[in-house]
């Protein structure tokens, strides 16, 4: 008897197991047939958003009756989806379990096809779960003329997806045409083609999206400029302040000189910071970019705060004072750094996506951050070798010559000067490429 309640405990316990092993299944396929009604995915813990999706739904058209109608599931701005799912219902019966003609895959990499409600290819959604900027698939009707919706349901994370959008297929494509009326032929059996090429397709393409993101998109890139010149200023500053500390060392104005310089360069540099951090969080932002520049605005307050310190060129803090700051514009250069480059991968992906290459501003991009990396190094080699360049410069000066007054200096000093003014050249050169670049794809 103990046996046998022993036995039914362990099968319950078994049972129990595999029922919540069912239900840890993830669907990052895309194979979820149980959401053909309402095209959310099943993460109970998170509920859709409300707000208008960054995502948009557009048709593209051909002029030759009975070709398919190629349906575009597209992000308007940096945003990406990972997961999503389209269906066809009849404008009449959308809440019963009817869908409308059949969908055909153009990519199958990164689409794959649902067979909902017993109907073959009736759906589509995602095959993987990697970020997507665009996914294209063909519609085509079961013949007869209906008014038609398609439904579509966008998931950014597994946290974060918005209930479905419902775009009206337009029964009349050549009155969505914005430009050159072009005749739409009513009847088939007229001699007379529609276009000087009969065999042109004319795609026309209709964006459904109620709230434009252009907005959005233009405030963040305005940011990154920002963050562009705040690059070129911060790089200047650092270099100055390597200039003034082995071209002036001996004179008496010297320290006070670095410091108005310090005044004035982190003060323009905090109002770049500022600027930068309010146009990220006018609209719906995202963490990295409001966090970093957020930083920054911290670093640059250090440096002015720094720069009213009452210390002096003998004050026995200097040493840590120096060395604070140039922790600080390391910091600095290297966090915006890779806020530009945030927004520089961000704002040209959709674009590398849709043409199928490379973006040239993100390879500029690219040996941008190399040649930032350059300059850290070379900032970290002066910052260890400053007291051995510094002697070696005083025993040369004292050393007796023939020259009376000379003005001369040392090789050390020439070399560091030539190689900081180098580097803050070819900083303000990479980042007015990048500028360019922005402005360009914009």
């Amino acid at each position: 008897m103990g046996g046998c309640t022993l036995n039914s405990k362990m099968w319950v316990q078994i049972l129990v197991g595999l029922n919540i092993i069912s239900k840890a299944h993830g669907y990052s396929g895309g194979i979820f047939p149980q959401s053909c009604g309402s095209l959310l995915p099943e993460h109970d813990a998170f509920p859709p958003e409300t707000s208008n999706p960054p995502f948009a739904v557009s048709f593209e058209f051909s002029w030759h009756p009975g070709d398919p109608v190629t349906v575009v599931l597209r992000s308007e701005g940096s945003t990406r989806f990972r997961g999503f799912m389209l269906d066809a219902q009849e404008s009449s019966s959308i809440s019963s379990s009817s869908p409308v003609g059949q969908f055909l895959l153009l990519d199958s990499d990164i689409s794959r096809l649902l067979d909902c409600y017993g109907s073959k290819a009736t759906a589509v959604s995602q095959r993987n779960n990697q970020a997507k900027s665009q996914v294209k698939v063909n519609w085509t009707a079961d013949g007869e003329e209906k008014d038609v919706i398609f439904r579509a349901t966008f998931l950014e994370r597994f946290d974060r997806f918005w209930d479905p959008i419902t775009v009206h297929l337009p029964r009349d494509p050549t009155t969505m045409e914005p430009s050159s009326p072009k005749p739409s032929s009513p009847e088939p059996s007229s001699p007379e083609p529609s276009s000087p090429e009969p065999t042109t397709k004319t795609d026309v393409t209709q964006t459904w999206e109620p709230t434009p993101k252009n907005s959005s998109e233009h405030t963040k890139k305005v940011a990154i400029l920002l963050m562009c010149l705040d690059s070129i200023v911060e790089e200047v500053k650092m270099e100055v302040f390597n200039i003034q500390t082995f071209l002036f060392a001996s004179k008496p104005f010297n320290f006070g000189l670095i410091k108005m310089s310090l005044l004035i360069t982190s003060s323009l540099v905090f109002a770049a910071d500022v600027a930068s951090l309010v146009l990220f969080r006018v609209f719906p932002f995202e963490v990295a970019p409001v966090a970093l520049v957020s930083v920054l605005v911290g670093l640059t307050s250090v440096e002015l705060l720094a720069a009213f310190m009452p210390i002096g060129p003998s004050h026995e803090l200097k040493p840590i004072w120096e060395l604070v700051l140039r922790g600080c514009f390391a910091l600095h250069h290297i966090l915006t750094t890779a806020v530009i480059f945030l927004g520089v991968v961000r704002s040209t992906d959709v674009d590398r996506r849709q043409n199928g290459g490379r973006s040239w501003t993100l390879i500029v991009m690219v040996a941008f951050s190399v040649w930032i990396l350059l300059t850290q190094i070379w900032n970290l080699v002066l910052c260890f070798l400053k007291q051995t360049i510094l002697d070696r410069n005083q025993t040369d000066q004292s050393k007796p010559t023939r020259r009376i007054r000379t003005r001369s200096h040392s090789p050390t000093t020439v070399a560091v000067i030539i190689t900081s003014v180098t580097l803050a050249v070819g900083t303000a050169a990479f980042a007015i490429a990048v500028i360019f670049g922005i402005l360009e794809e914009s």
